[in-house]
This record gives C-alpha cells, structure tokens and sequence, in this order.
C-alpha cells in the first residue's frame, strides 16, 4: 500500500466501492455462470444454474436463459453459499494441533498451564511483538478459504489489509463487534456496546462465555454475571456456553439472544460440549464454528464434518444434515443481521460461494451430506464478491486466467490460490503465499514448532 494512502483512506475508498460510488475493474468483471446441484434456501436444485455478475448473485434455480456474453463452466459439483464463521481466533491458526493430556474445568484452568504457555501463548506473543501478525492472519484466512469460508470473525483489531474473507468484526459494513473476555470489559467500553445494540446500530455482539464442563460452577456463573451486565439482550450472541443450563437457554431465547457451537474444541478441552439439544428445543438460533487449529477445526468444512459425526452419535440425531449445514450458512449470516447478503444462494445476495466436488458414490447421498462430509481436497471454488480467489486449477484458468495465483497442496490434491492483486488483499507487490508460509515456518522453528498444514487431511 502506498505510504499516503492509510487504512483508514483504504476503508473509505472500498465502502465508496461497495456502494457503487466509484468504479473499480474488479465491478466490471464479466458475469458467469456455473452449473452443478445448487444449495438454495428453498432445498436442493439439481443441475442448476447459479449467475455472477459485479459481485452479486443475479439468479439461482434451475436451468433457464442466460445473459448474452457469459462464461458458464459445468462444475458437475455442489454449489453452496460461502461458510460464515462467528468464532475464530485468526493469528493463533498457525500452531499446529495441540493434544492436551488432560481434561480442563474451564478456560481459565488450561490458560495457565505451563505447557500452553510454552507450546502456544509465548510464542504467539514473540511473534507478535517480531511484527508477524499480518502475515499470520494472512495465512488463517488462506487457511479459512481452502475450508469453504468466505466470512469471519475473530482477526485483528486493526486490519493489516483488506481480507481475502469478508472480516465480519474489523470492517465497518458489518456492524460486528467480537470479545473474547466480555465480563473483563470497563463500563466505559461496555456502555457503548449496549447502547449501539438498543438503537440499532451495532447488528451483533459475539462474546464468549461459560466456557468448561457441564458441572463447572465457575463457567455457569457467568451467565449470571452476564445478566447483571446488562448483556441478555437481542443481538448477543453466546459462544461456547458448554456450562449452561437448559432453563439457561429457555431465558436466552426469551431475550433474542443466539448461541454459537464449537462442538470439537469443546470435547477436546472439556470432555463434553454445549447441550445443543436443550438450546434446540428452547428455540434458541444455533450456528457453528470451528474455533481455532490447535484444538477446534481447521475450518468450517471440518468442523461441519465433526459436527456430523458426533449427531451420529447421538440417540436420536440431534440435527439433519440440513439442518447443519444451515448453521454454517444461513443462521450465522441471520444472526449477524446481514442474511440478506450472506448465507443463501439469492437474487441480490453477495456472491460468496463454495463449489465441492462429490465423492465417487455422490448419488448415495444429497447435497446436504456432501457438504457435512467432505474434505478439503474436495473444494473445487471459492468466491468472494464473485471473485474467484481459491480452487481447482483448471476451474481457476476458465474464470481468472490473468491475475497472477500460486499453487499450494491440499492432502495430496493441487489448487489454485489468488493470493495478490485486484481484491488483492495482500498489498506488498511481492508478499507472495510462499514468502509468507517461509516466514512464518522460520520464526515458529525458533520455538521448536512448525507451521500448521492448512488441513490435516483427516488426522
């Protein structure tokens, strides 16, 4: 980025974008269609046709004329909205899987342990301080891409540049304010936050809480506490909640207020997980998120593939395979106010995208299994704002064959990756995917670590 343009300079030019106010060559990209079995909000729509055109959806259902002059690519694939993701921790995604040898009483008892503070917390904070957090959130929302999610929270206050996913709680167009320790905030950062939610104008506030065991009485105390924040409110939004109780989420529906599910970092830290079966039948909104890579998922896609396997697990199933994949889509996307931009293959919507390749036997299944059970090898496109940034190679040539991409591996399967240039997210003209996985690789061996794969191809 040019030293005389600021970030803040850089907002403004792209809301100026995004409202149509001035003109960029991304918007006047050629519109195209892409054929496959379409994901819509109205159920699955088999050999369907879904149009792009200046970043939004013009049209999705079945096949029907199409706009003169428009590319259209057969992907013989599951085309589905881009995964919203409400609960991440972008720059703590380059550490590799950490095993706990023990289960924890809640997050303050695992916080302290010398060995996350060797294995995880120091070096994250040298890292840091070294000036690598740009760089480290690049590399989660590479990371986030190659796991079909095209939105999400938790990154940097401050962007270092403008995201290759749609940054939910540092760009202003969303409305999203994220906090991980909520009860520790000072009324004077408190009071703001509850005004904007009355009037308004803040959409959604994602905070965690009651994070531990089912039985641990300091994580169920929060809820309390919360109350007494003045925070069960509409527009809050509860992540974790693994200690809560089901009258817990009778009062919370009550109130408007939402739950975000984590189901892998919570029975890898805690033995168990949110009783999402009590928050269902309370009717409170449930949406699922993967956490981070050391003890949550990689992405969304994983963390869809987890959430299905322990519904397997449960008697009865809990959710539908429909159901779960409404909760990585539809339902964040609502709770954040924006479900009539995110989250839905829709007319007018922005076009966020998400194609996958079935496995050998698809006709086995529905889309909706497909989606809950693939792997990252399966992601055959990824969109954004209508551009493609992520996928197969030869689906990369047909749409963006003149923007400069790399290539990376994804558990033995080649993709594409637009990592510079136009949406362009990254600024540095030389900042390339490989200088930044070089970089981070060499500061993480200076603490006897490696750099997390992108995916651990079902490790």
């Amino acid at each position: 980025m040019p030293a005389a343009l600021t970030m803040g300079g850089m907002a403004n030019i792209m809301r100026l974008l995004w409202l149509g106010l001035i003109a960029c060559p991304l918007l006047a990209q050629s519109p195209y269609a892409l054929r496959g079995t379409l994901v819509t909000p109205g159920g699955i729509v088999e050999n369907g046709t879904i149009v792009i055109r200046q970043g939004k959806i013009v049209s999705a259902g079945a096949k029907g004329d199409l706009p003169p002059n428009v590319t259209v690519i057969d992907t013989h694939g599951v085309i589905a909205p881009g995964f919203v993701d409400l609960h991440n921790h972008l720059t703590w995604n380059v550490f590799p899987r950490w095993h706990p040898i023990e289960e924890f009483g809640n997050r303050y008892d695992w916080q302290q342990k010398p060995i996350y503070q060797t294995l995880i917390e120091s070096p994250h904070a040298s890292m840091v301080a070294e000036g690598l957090e740009c760089e480290m959130e690049r590399y989660a929302e590479v990371k986030a891409l190659s796991e079909g999610e095209t939105s999400s929270a938790g990154g940097l206050a401050d962007a270092c540049s403008i995201g290759l996913v749609q940054n939910l709680d540092t760009d202003d167009q969303w409305h999203v304010a994220y906090n991980v320790f909520p009860l520790q905030m000072s009324e004077a950062d408190l009071g703001p936050i509850r005004q904007r939610l009355a009037n308004h104008q803040l959409h959604a506030f994602l905070i965690h809480l009651s994070e531990g065991g089912h039985q641990d009485a300091a994580a169920a105390r929060e809820f309390a506490m919360l109350k007494g924040r003045g925070l069960l409110v509409p527009g809050v939004t509860l992540i974790h909640g693994v200690a809560l109780q089901p009258e817990n989420f009778v009062e919370m529906a009550g109130h408007g207020v939402n739950l975000v599910w984590s189901p892998r970092s919570n029975l890898e830290l805690y033995g168990n997980t949110a009783d999402v079966v009590a928050a269902k039948a309370a009717h409170v909104n449930i949406a699922l998120a993967p956490d981070w890579s050391p003890t949550g998922s990689d992405g969304l896609l994983a963390e869809l593939n987890y959430a299905a396997a322990w519904n397997e697990s449960q008697t009865p199933h809990p959710f539908t395979d429909r159901e779960l994949v409404s909760m990585a889509t539809s339902v964040p996307a609502a709770l954040i106010g924006d479900g009539d931009r995110l989250g839905s293959l829709e007319p007018g919507h922005d076009a966020d995208l998400l194609v996958l390749r079935p496995e050998a036997d698809a006709g086995k299944h529905d889309a909706y299994w497909a989606l809950t059970h693939a792997t990252a090898a399966q992601v055959m496109l990824v969109t954004v704002d209508g551009e493609p940034l992520y996928g197969d190679p030869d689906v990369l040539e047909k749409l963006e064959s003149s923007r400069p991409s790399e290539r990376i591996d994804i558990c033995g399967s080649s993709k594409t990756l637009l990592f510079t240039g136009l949406h362009g997210h990254v600024d540095a003209a030389d900042e390339t995917w490989a200088h930044t996985a070089a970089t981070l690789q060499t500061a993480l061996r200076h603490y006897g670590r490696n750099l997390a794969p992108l995916a651990e191809c079902g490790q």
